[in-house]
């Protein structure tokens, strides 16, 4: 059990576990503007999971891969970042265990469904922090995110799993941060979108005191823009995807943390949406009761 702020270095090395639509790219663009001196590792298990060598073969899943690939590399033809082939498991776990020197962040920041069945991989050392938001906000946003990337017809809750896991993202999530408190870190820490979203300041003073790096509320105003991402460590597959079908843009776009929309209204959303929400509550719920408040 490892319960600790930094190693022996000074370096601190913090991964973010978290689910689609829920702010995690804004605040990796702030974590890695907030301490200069860092390195990024952006959704290296997410590469693993659904573009890698190691990917799950569903015919469906294999199929929609290969659309993505051939999409965004007939209408970009050039980004930074790796190899998809690069993104084996085994890779993320030594890319994350690698000394880092002279580094004083390391962070990363992943999707919590990729790892439930790949415990493994997971590196050793690393403060935890899980990042939630309200289920309603999560299921409305990423149905409209599919829909843009598909003409079919479609409900969530029968996507095929490699894409939307049996869990909606939430149960998976408690499984690992009920396995990362047992194994890993006993002190993970829990944020709330929109707790971060309201109060930045008193949100993020309080988990840079708990992992051990200074803050400055400075950092809290940002440029707009992603040049930032080529610094990190992530896909070149993700990166192309994101100039054709914009699921990063918000975040890239932005200077700051906005503030949290309003819950939208149930009566607006269509069936699908809802049972992902009814079944996921009870877990986000669970999460929610133990995250962490402003100092």
């Amino acid at each position: 059990m490892a319960d600790f702020n930094h190693n022996s270095s000074g370096q601190v090395r913090l991964v973010t576990w978290t689910m689609p639509r829920s702010v995690s790219t804004a605040f990796t663009k702030f974590m890695s503007l907030a301490c200069e001196n860092s390195t990024v590792l952006f959704e290296p298990y997410l590469n693993a999971y659904w573009f890698g060598p190691e990917r799950i073969q569903d015919a469906t899943h294999r199929a929609t891969v290969e659309a993505i690939q051939v999409e965004v590399n007939r209408r970009i033809t050039h980004m930074g970042g790796r190899d998809v082939s690069d993104f084996t498991f085994g890779f993320v776990k030594e890319q994350l265990e690698a000394p880092h020197t002279g580094k004083k962040l390391v962070f990363c920041k992943d999707m919590a469904f990729t790892v439930v069945d790949k415990l493994e991989f997971l590196p050793k050392d690393y403060r935890h922090l899980f990042l939630i938001r309200h289920p309603l906000k999560v299921f409305a946003s990423w149905r409209k995110l599919y829909q843009s990337l598909t003409p079919q017809e479609f409900e969530l809750d029968k996507v095929v799993p490699v894409l939307f896991p049996p869990g909606f993202f939430f149960r998976e999530m408690v499984e690992l941060l009920e396995h990362v408190r047992e194994e890993h870190d006993s002190k993970a820490i829990i944020i709330d979108a929109d707790d971060l979203l309201s109060d930045p300041k008193g949100i993020l003073s309080a988990l840079f005191k708990e992992v051990g790096l200074p803050f400055d509320e400075k950092c809290l105003q940002w440029e707009a823009g992603d040049k930032i991402a080529e610094q990190w460590m992530a896909s070149k597959l993700l990166l192309k995807g994101n100039q054709v079908f914009g699921y990063y843009s918000r975040a890239f776009n932005s200077s700051s943390f906005g503030k949290p929309a309003d819950l939208p209204d149930r009566s607006s959303l269509p069936d699908d949406v809802l049972r992902c929400t009814d079944a996921s509550m009870p877990h986000y719920e669970k999460m929610y009761a133990q995250r962490l408040l402003p100092n």
